[in-house]
């Protein structure tokens, strides 16, 4: 990271100290300033001279530096488990705790907001680690976020980077301003959709098919097409013009569809030159996904956690969690905390020295601590007692450690493009079921609903629904969802066919809150399937 403070401050506000960090609330890693008074946060802003965020920080970002590190409801001293209760316990009793009990099979689980030496830490201390992110052999994207915008033909597949990276979506917003051709297939209308000059709203499904077409009529193939005249179009194009690019969320690699959607878009990149990004949290380097760690459970001994695993996780899989020892990181007291014997805090990005990975984007970002670390909370490797070393993993990722913390906006990874990837793939059959249940990011993410100012965004977990798919399965006020009620909202900008239920919301959240994925889907590993309703 090569950025410094201005010459003239950005606030008006008195401070005594400045600093600049990248922020790692999503992959976009925006640059910022922090004005200081007694080593107080007084004032924040994005840093006009950084390269990916050029001056600006989205919500999520402001929360986390800001929000969420000064938050009353934050964890900020070991508590043990006695009963259904916790009660306070030192250092010196934790390091007695994990020699007694962190014995056997173990696994490690990471979250988004875990960084390389995290991810380095994991390795040493179990032979099992998974993460929430999606694990990506070759190359995640072709352009930085920022060369999107001089894409002539964007072609957007179940892509809004509002809800995952938010800053990228300004660089869509000028590939519009500048007249580009967009072509948003999704199956909500949101920001994307917006701007685009064409849209397409499907089940998601659909969605994949629609990409399996336009490889195939790249490839020649004599077939009946469904969308003929759009993917006709879309392959004389991507044939045609050399600015073109494919964007793909990271929800269809959450689908039984994966194998699917990875090989039309190694297909298409091996007939013509397209760009293409997978937008969302994935990363280059190996783990386990959460549908490895819900297999796992009944065979694991003990548990070492960073996030909220636990929503994920049906009623019968948090019973098999209650009975393994857990030693779980967090931020504030979630569902994953309320199933763990031990709760350590967690110190947020800004608190330490942080090296993010999990992008789409394809690129590795640096931070200096910039705020005080809260009085007594250690860093997670001196918890366990050992120094961890990322150089071998930067390395895998052609990242040089001299260069990470210099290098302006991050450093590329140097991985092959998806085309020569020979990676076998799973392919799954299409169907078309009537009902789809979809449970995705919006604005507010998990940690979002742990604060008053970011949750009144979206203060209610509903199911959206679309008009005439309320009629046809004949819902009004309510719907029924694998035992679970809640309200409707008729919203036309969700396909027919979906019911749209946001992802973010679970049990112990302090304000209204809602209902965990893992209660909702009967697979949540994915995050669409079948609904047949009772």
């Amino acid at each position: 990271m090569s950025l410094r403070p201005t010459n003239v401050p950005l606030t008006v506000k008195e401070f005594d100290t400045q600093r600049c960090g990248v922020c790692a609330g999503c992959g976009c890693a925006c640059g910022y300033i922090v004005y200081l008074k007694d080593s107080k946060l007084v004032d924040l802003y994005g840093h006009p001279h950084d390269p990916n965020g050029i001056g600006s920080l989205c919500t999520k970002g402001l929360t986390l530096i800001q929000e969420a590190t000064q938050s009353p409801l934050r964890i900020r001293k070991p508590l043990i488990k006695e009963g259904d209760s916790f009660r306070g316990m030192t250092y010196r009793e934790v390091k007695d705790w994990i020699e007694e009990n962190l014995r056997g099979s173990i696994g490690v689980f990471l979250d988004r907001l875990t960084d390389l030496k995290d991810y380095a830490l994991a390795r040493q201390l179990a032979d099992r680690v998974y993460s929430d992110s999606v694990y990506l052999p070759f190359r995640a994207s072709t352009l930085r976020p920022q060369e999107w915008r001089e894409q002539r033909v964007i072609l957007s597949l179940e892509c809004d980077p509002v809800f995952s990276e938010v800053m990228a979506t300004r660089w869509l917003v000028d590939a519009f301003e500048r007249s580009a051709y967009i072509l948003s297939v999704s199956s909500r209308f949101e920001t994307t959709s917006a701007k685009a000059t064409e849209r397409l709203l499907l089940k998601p499904p659909l969605v994949v098919r629609f990409l399996e077409e336009l490889a195939d009529k790249l490839e020649g193939k004599e077939r009946e097409y469904r969308f003929e005249e759009k993917v006709e179009k879309l392959s004389r194009a991507f044939t045609l013009i050399k600015e073109s690019l494919i964007l793909i969320g990271e929800i269809l690699l959450r689908t039984r569809w994966r194998g699917n959607v990875l090989d039309a878009l190694r297909r298409i990149r091996r007939k013509v030159g397209v760009n293409y990004a997978i937008v969302g949290n994935v990363s280059p380097l190996p783990a386990e996904e959460v549908r490895d760690f819900k297999r796992d459970l009944e065979d694991l001994d003990a548990l070492i956690l960073f996030g909220n695993p636990a929503v994920y996780l049906s009623e019968e899989e948090l019973e098999k969690l209650s009975r393994k020892k857990v030693l779980s990181f967090e931020v504030f007291p979630n569902l994953t905390a309320h199933h763990s014997d031990l709760v350590l805090p967690y110190l947020i990005f800004p608190e330490r020295e942080f090296i993010g990975f999990r992008n789409g984007f394809g690129f590795v970002s640096y931070s200096p601590p910039v705020l005080e670390r809260p009085e007594g909370v250690p860093l997670p490797e001196d918890v366990f007692g050992l120094e961890t070393d990322v150089r071998a993993y930067l390395s895998d990722l052609g990242v040089g450690v001299d260069e990470l913390p210099e290098k302006e906006g991050g450093v590329d990874v140097d991985l092959p493009p998806i085309e020569e990837w020979d990676g076998e793939v799973e392919r799954s059959e299409i169907d078309e079921e009537d009902l789809y249940l979809v449970c995705d990011n919006t604005l507010v993410d998990e940690l979002g609903h742990w604060n008053v100012w970011t949750h009144e965004i979206e203060r209610k977990q509903l199911a959206h629904i679309s008009e005439r798919t309320a009629r046809t399965i004949g819902v009004e006020e309510y719907i029924e969802i694998r035992g679970v009620r809640l309200r409707v909202k008729i919203n036309n900008n969700i396909a027919d066919g979906v019911v749209f239920v946001p992802s973010s919301f679970e049990e112990t959240q302090p304000f209204d809150p809602g209902v965990r994925v893992g209660r909702l889907l009967r697979e949540a590993h994915y995050r669409v399937e079948s609904l047949r309703l009772k």
